[in-house]
C-alpha cells in the first residue's frame, strides 16, 4: 500500500470536509442575523420616519370571526321605555318592528363637565334597551353627537356611524349640552366561528399600514384596539372579522382611522 498517496487522500478529504462545514456555519449564522434584522426592521423604520406609538396591546392568543343577527325592536319593547317617544321615519313608518330605533326624550338628559364617559355609560344602562351592552366610544364635535358601540366579551364591535350601523347608539346633543334623542341598532345571537387562529400582533398591524404607505412621517399612533369589524354591513346576518382598529394623528393634527384584519394582516378599510 502506498501510504504517501493514502495520506494525501485523507488530507484532501478532511480539507473538503472543513470547507463544507465552514460554508454551512456561515450560512446558518447569516440566516440567524437576517432573522434578527427582520424582527427589528419595522421598529427601526418607524423610528427613522419619526412615527411614534405608545405601549402596544398584548398579543391575542386566539382570534376568530363572529356572526350575529340584526335585532328587530318591537312596539312592546318600545312601550317599556319610560319618558321616551318613538320617532317615525320613512324606514319605520309601518310595521310592528324596527331595525333601527329612533327615540326622543321627554326630559333631556344634562351632561356633566367632567366624567363624561362614566355618565354616558350610566345613561345607557338606565335608558336604553340592553344598555349594558354598549359603552362610550367618542364624541363627534362636528355633528354634536356621542357615539356608543356594542361590545362582545369586552371587545368593541367597530363600525362607521355614517354607514348603516349595526350595533351602535348615537346620542344627539343640543346646544345646552343635553341628550335629547338617540338612535339605536343591536346585534343579537352572536356566535363564534369555531376555527380559531393566533392573531397577528399589534406591531404587525402597524407594519401593514406602513407597507401600504398609510403612515406619514412624524405621525403618532394615538390608539390601537382589538375588536370586530365588517366593512360591508349586510341586511340581517352579519359576519365580523377580528380586527385591529388604529387611530393615527398626522403632523397636521388630522385624525385618520384604519382597520386591519387581525388574522390575515390585511388593511380592510381606511375611515378618514
Amino acid at each position: 500500500m502506498d501510504w504517501s498517496k493514502t495520506k494525501t487522500i485523507f488530507i484532501l478529504a478532511f480539507l473538503i470536509l472543513d470547507i463544507f462545514l465552514a460554508i454551512e456555519f456561515y450560512e446558518l449564522r447569516g440566516k440567524r442575523d437576517y432573522a434578527v434584522i427582520q424582527k427589528t426592521s419595522i421598529e427601526d423604520q418607524l423610528a427613522a420616519e419619526d412615527i411614534v406609538y405608545n405601549k402596544l396591546p398584548e398579543d391575542v392568543d386566539k382570534g376568530f370571526y363572529i356572526t350575529g343577527k340584526s335585532k328587530d325592536f318591537t312596539l312592546e319593547e318600545v312601550s317599556k321605555l319610560k319618558n321616551q317617544t318613538l320617532i317615525l321615519t320613512n324606514s319605520n313608518l309601518s310595521g310592528e318592528s324596527f331595525r333601527t330605533l329612533n327615540m326622543e326624550l321627554k326630559d333631556p338628559f344634562s351632561l356633566p363637565e367632567v366624567n363624561l364617559k362614566s355618565k354616558v355609560n350610566q345613561f345607557l344602562k338606565e335608558n336604553i334597551l340592553s344598555g349594558e351592552l354598549y359603552h362610550y366610544w367618542y364624541r363627534d364635535e362636528i355633528s354634536n353627537t356621542i357615539i356608543c358601540i356594542q361590545q362582545y366579551k369586552d371587545k368593541n364591535i367597530f363600525q362607521n356611524k355614517d354607514d348603516d350601523h349595526i350595533a351602535m347608539v348615537i346620542l344627539y346633543v343640543n346646544e345646552e349640552d343635553e341628550i335629547f334623542a338617540y338612535e339605536q341598532s343591536m346585534l343579537v345571537d352572536i356566535k363564534e366561528i369555531e376555527e380559531k387562529e393566533a392573531a397577528v400582533p399589534a406591531i404587525k398591524a402597524i407594519e401593514a399600514l406602513y407597507n401600504k404607505n398609510y403612515l406619514k412621517s412624524k405621525s403618532k399612533i394615538i390608539q390601537i384596539q382589538y375588536g370586530y369589524y365588517t366593512h360591508i354591513p349586510l341586511t340581517n346576518q352579519q359576519i365580523l372579522a377580528p380586527t385591529w382598529h388604529i387611530i393615527v394623528e398626522t403632523d397636521e393634527e388630522k385624525r385618520e382611522e384604519y382597520y386591519v384584519n387581525a388574522l390575515e394582516g390585511e388593511v380592510l378599510q381606511s375611515a378618514e
